[in-house]
């Protein structure tokens, strides 16, 4: 059962195979400490692999390491970023709970660049969590003037260990495919090691594949076998609205959730509706407790900028406006004028043909249906604000 993100960074025990895959990882970092030029460790995994997990554990060692004179960690100066508020927060809470961990180990990776560069501060390992979230082009509004984060945080480190899913790309300024980032680890000495194993959803095999094709956009018949996975489509958001506060009356950590399309009705409010529900869309939160985990947020509706990261245990997912259905190849669409959030389709220097953008623009969408589709542990819900798709997602 999820009570806490932090409950599930900083687990007792890791499996058998994460321990294999530390082991791993820790060899290539004490083996390129001894180099003298920078080198990147990538961790590549789907949602749900247990990629924070495995960082934690990691960071864990180097931080109480760098104490103990007998560890080959010793003396060494570390830092934790991650380009995601809600997650920081997470991570800075974490330190609080181990010895070892102090809150100004983590910090955002603009800040970390900045800082850096003022005080001429080099490190010997940065870990990065959700490096698909990292800049890719300037933006000088948030004093990042250089090409891409992950190249300056390269130059900042003798070690860098990066989590990177592609599938987890969700803007255009944070835009990443494999060939940028092969380009970025060129002229490095660098490893890849991949996640394969899905921790997070407790349901069968057959489940996990109806709805990573779901998130691709392909429609089938639910799962005969659903296994303890609580797998149901709703008519009314307002209906599935009650069960997941039941839910969370029983188990906790229970939220709804939804994609960018629903137009403002006033310049102040920004609002999921559909059919008797309306509440709040939450984009990002200022308190130091993670969106997710504040009680009051079961009378609001997260996004990717509020949930991405984070496990719960019933998730009720709304697909917004955006979200179509193509009757004629039976397939979910996107329409992407009908997306409200137009910060994610800002232009990139990496992509330059209206070809090239207009799939950007698809991609990203399912990107976010596949992570508030992964959401939860022990089931999802799910409904859509356009009428055809919900009617045929009904029918399945």
């Amino acid at each position: 059962m999820k009570n806490s993100a932090v409950e599930k960074f900083n687990v007792t025990d890791l499996t058998e195979n994460q321990r294999q895959q530390l082991t791993k990882i820790e060899g290539f970092v004490q083996r390129q400490l001894q180099q003298s030029e920078s080198s990147i460790a990538v961790i590549e995994g789907a949602a749900g692999t247990g990629k924070s997990v495995i960082l934690t554990k990691l960071f864990e060692k180097l931080q109480t390491g760098a104490k103990n004179p007998t560890s080959p960690y010793y003396g060494l100066k570390n830092k934790f970023t991650v380009n995601h508020p809600e997650l920081l927060k997470v991570y800075q809470e974490l330190s609080t709970t181990i010895p070892s961990l102090k809150k100004g180990d983590y910090i955002r990776p603009t800040s970390l660049i900045n800082q850096a560069h003022k005080n001429n501060q080099r490190y010997d390992v940065i870990v990065v969590d959700e490096g698909h979230l990292l800049l890719s082009k300037p933006e000088p509004y948030i004093r990042f003037t250089q090409d891409n984060q992950l190249s300056e945080l390269i130059k900042l480190a003798k070690v860098v260990i990066v989590v990177f899913d592609f599938q987890q790309v969700m803007q255009s300024k944070m835009f990443w495919n494999r060939s940028l980032l092969e380009k970025c680890l060129a002229p490095y000495p660098h490893q890849t090691f991949n996640l394969t194993m899905q921790y997070r959803m407790q349901a069968p095999a057959s489940v996990q594949a109806w709805i990573k094709s779901l998130a691709a956009g392909h429609l089938s018949a639910l799962p005969k076998n659903l296994g303890d996975y609580d797998l149901r489509i709703f008519s009314r958001a307002a209906d599935m609205y009650e069960l997941i506060k039941e839910k969370n009356e029983s188990f906790g950590l229970s939220r709804m959730l939804a994609t960018t399309g629903f137009i403002k009705r006033t310049a102040n409010e920004h609002n999921v509706y559909l059919d008797d529900f309306d509440l709040p869309w939450d984009e990002y939160d200022v308190q130091t407790t993670p969106w997710a985990e504040q009680p009051e947020s079961i009378y609001e509706v997260g996004s990717i900028y509020t949930i991405q990261g984070f496990d719960l245990n019933y998730a009720g997912v709304i697909l917004g406006p955006p979200f179509r259905y193509d009757e004629a190849n039976d397939q979910l669409y996107i329409d992407t004028d009908k997306v409200t959030h137009r910060e994610i389709y800002k232009k990139t220097p990496h992509i330059t043909d209206e070809k090239s953008m207009q799939q950007m623009k698809q991609s990203v969408m399912f990107h976010v249906l596949n992570v508030l589709l992964t959401r939860g542990t022990r089931g999802l819900y799910l409904t859509a604000a356009d009428d055809d798709l919900r009617q045929r997602l009904e029918r399945l």
